[in-house]
């Protein structure tokens, strides 16, 4: 991972009406980071989110992205929303949905499409390398919830972004879905800078480099380490001795020992599983 600053947030602050949802926050993401952003509903993510892609404006303090301000980089940011279903009567295919992320801001600042020589060829390999281009010429509502989602983050990477941005990428996919999606996106943060906004505290498995617990307030953590100062800084205080996560397996599965619980009950050497 590089040492040069992706995102930084300095003395950041936005609220809607008179409620604060992101309080004075300053922070740096790396290049190269794969970065998991956890919290409460409601804490903030996608907040932070929209300031990072310009969509909202700080109150107070400053966002810079890659050395410039939100909205002035053109293809060097992809971003994929967390809502992103296609109506079944709408016959969109796989080609024309990743090809609208073709879409840029213009000499005079309005939006509009490059359907450059190159554009067709941009799209095959975005698809290539989310292992869709084979479904090219396929309606999007004929795919799979998992599917889709591959031809959304095509459509987020299609300019061959240095930063990719995405809001819940698992929230309607199955379990099967998301461990593929999640093999896929530790491919991608080979070549950029991933900010993974999530509420499934499981992606920390999945090979995340570092943590943003935001409830407010942003805590940056530089491993996916789960401890008891992480839970109370993402999820709010805990009861002490207790855990807010239960974790069910069947079959050889694998997983992860965690760091000791501070609870009289549980014993030096005990494992999580």
């Amino acid at each position: 991972m590089s040492s040069e600053k992706a995102i930084s947030f300095s003395g950041v602050s936005f609220g809607y009406g008179p409620h604060t949802v992101i309080d004075d926050v300053s922070f740096d993401i790396l290049k190269g980071d794969y970065l998991a952003v956890l919290g409460p509903n409601g804490g903030g993510k996608t907040t932070l989110l929209k300031l990072l892609l310009g969509l909202l404006i700080p109150q107070t303090g400053s966002v810079e992205i890659l050395g410039l301000p939100p909205g002035k980089h053109g293809g060097q940011i992809g971003y994929m929303p967390q809502y992103t279903s296609v109506s079944e009567s709408f016959p969109i295919t796989v080609r024309d949905a990743v090809l609208m992320g073709k879409v840029s801001p213009g000499i005079s600042g309005v939006f509009g499409i490059k359907f450059g020589s190159n554009a067709s060829i941009a799209v095959e390999k975005a698809l290539s390398r989310v292992g869709m281009l084979k479904y090219i010429d396929r309606r999007v509502s004929d795919l799979s919830g998992g599917q889709k989602q591959r031809v959304f983050i095509a459509r987020a990477i299609v300019d061959e972004p240095e930063i990719l941005l995405l809001d819940e990428p698992t929230a309607s996919i199955d379990q099967a879905g998301k461990s593929s999606l999640y093999c896929l996106l530790l491919e991608l943060n080979q070549e950029m800078t991933v900010v993974m906004v999530s509420h499934d505290i499981s992606v920390l498995g999945q090979g995340v480099k570092s943590v943003a617990c935001v409830n407010r307030k942003v805590h940056l953590h530089d491993r996916p380490v789960i401890t008891r100062e992480f839970l109370d800084e993402a999820y709010g205080e805990t009861e002490r001795g207790s855990c807010p996560i239960e974790l069910i397996t069947h079959g050889d599965l694998p997983h992860r020992v965690l760091e000791h619980h501070p609870a009289e009950d549980v014993v030096e050497g005990d494992w999580h599983d």
